[in-house]
């Protein structure tokens, strides 16, 4: 019976960034914690930039990754995180026609 490869005594899994500046698709999909279908269409959707070293080979730029990173974490902010006490009450006295 086969040991799985997380199994004690093995080395643990290489981190897919490790000083890389270009990752392949596989690796920012790893990278991530997503497919690399997934990772396909975020390239498609311009959330993710890509970069050509070569003619027939295209990488994904850790800094598109960083970016993308940081955009879903303003994403998932809750509405008003981050303005100011007057903007939001402001923002409440529009709403009621004050």
């Amino acid at each position: 019976m086969r040991e799985s490869p997380t199994a004690k005594g093995d080395p643990p899994e290489k981190d897919p960034l490790d000083g890389k500046l270009l990752l392949t698709y596989s690796e920012a999909a790893k990278a991530l914690g997503l497919g690399r279908t997934t990772i396909y269409r975020l390239v498609k959707a311009g959330r993710l930039k890509v970069v050509h070293p070569t003619p027939r080979s295209a990488r994904i730029t850790r800094e598109s990754l960083e970016a993308f990173l940081r955009s879903l974490e303003e994403e998932a902010k809750p509405e008003g995180a981050g303005r100011s006490v007057v903007d939001r009450a402001r923002e409440v006295l529009r709403r009621f026609g004050l």
